[in-house]
């Protein structure tokens, strides 16, 4: 993969990203159900990982032509600073890449140390019982002084923390709790979560990933908060627990919660919002069900598959002859290593795809 199909894939997929998460977006707002959006959310981070899969591996359709430039002149200064430019932005790019997914490890090996050296276990089958919640022998419950807020993990295992304090409130709000971080676990969202850290690793510098980073975290917990209020039948109860849990996060920082989980509340903007929603969802009746999640999730697999089609008209050295790509080497060198199957890697010759040997005569 030369550096002027590089630029070309690279480009393209941030825009191919942008388009469908802006259209997850509008169709989150359309669908009006929660757990209808976060499967849409979890069905965008999928589609995102697949389009640069396919991008980086497969060949792609190339429904339009770079222009031709005029003079050879022209074209040899375009290719090169071409070149230099997707080298500088691949070197940038690197570095974010590889930053974030040093700090990733970093917060997964502290969590791993915090759920071994700060964590107790406690008697989770009496718990359970004891809050009429069904008994799960997967699930692991444990218990740590040093955090202010409940969050959930899983690896192996689905794990439960929750703070020391909150095991001396009521049942009812333990029960609150518990079920919120239940509906997390139940749902996958650990899954979704680890989907979105994929997406932000390679996307770090894309605005557009970071708004759906932030949409998704807070649809998933729009779910749990809804899923839990209504198994208990009172909104307002539901709310008094968030009331408290916001109290001793101002009263003793929740930065103290391990990074990179499902905590329960450790913005005081995001229990705003979560508070709000369930104040109207306290006044106003359930919608009944509609074809609108189904529909939606159809619409968001179409774009997907429209938007890959489209990729950017930025490789001058693109043949006109030829209206897909070459193979990238990596995958033409594995079907022929592996298989024996001899595919394109290489532009069809054209004139101006030897831009490199013009280059040579000018020097």
């Amino acid at each position: 993969m030369n550096t002027s199909l590089l630029f070309e894939v690279a480009s393209t997929l941030c825009v191919q990203t942008a388009i469908v998460v802006a259209v997850c977006v509008g169709l989150q707002r359309w669908v009006g159900n929660v757990r209808s959006a976060s499967r849409l959310w979890t069905c965008c981070f999928v589609s995102i990982i697949a389009m640069i899969a396919a991008g980086v591996l497969l060949p792609h359709r190339r429904l339009f032509h770079f222009p031709d430039l005029g003079p050879r002149e022209v074209t040899v200064a375009f290719v090169t600073w071409q070149g230099r430019l997707a080298i500088g932005l691949l070197t940038v790019w690197a570095i974010g890449a590889a930053l974030s997914l040093a700090r990733k490890a970093i917060l997964c090996g502290q969590l791993v140390r915090f759920l071994n050296h700060r964590c107790e276990s406690i008697d989770q089958e009496e718990l359970l019982a004891r809050l009429q919640l069904p008994s799960n022998p997967h699930l692991c419950v444990l218990t740590s002084s040093d955090i202010q807020g409940p969050f959930c993990w899983q690896l192996h295992r689905p794990t439960i923390v929750i703070p020391e304090t909150l095991m001396s409130e009521d049942d009812t709000t333990l029960r609150h709790v518990l079920l919120h971080e239940i509906e997390h676990l139940r749902t996958q969202h650990p899954m979704q979560h680890f989907l979105q850290g994929v997406c932000s690793t390679v996307f770090w510098f894309h605005p557009a990933v970071w708004i759906a980073a932030r949409d998704a975290e807070l649809t998933r917990e729009f779910l749990c908060d809804e899923v839990a209020a209504t198994a208990c039948g009172k909104f307002g109860a539901y709310l008094r627990t968030l009331a408290k849990v916001s109290e001793r996060c101002g009263s003793a920082s929740c930065t103290n919660v391990p990074r990179g989980t499902l905590a329960f509340g450790n913005r005081k903007s995001t229990l705003v919002k979560r508070c709000d929603r369930l104040v109207e969802l306290a006044q106003k009746p359930r919608k009944a069900k509609s074809r609108r999640p189904i529909l939606a999730t159809i619409c968001l697999v179409v774009v997907v598959a429209l938007v890959q089609q489209v990729w950017l008209p930025t490789n001058v050295m693109a043949s006109n002859r030829s209206d897909w790509s070459p193979w990238p080497s990596w995958t033409a060198r594995a079907l022929h290593n592996a298989f024996d199957v001899h595919v394109r890697d290489f532009e069809a010759f054209e004139n101006r795809v030897h831009v490199h040997e013009w280059m040579s005569d000018s020097d």
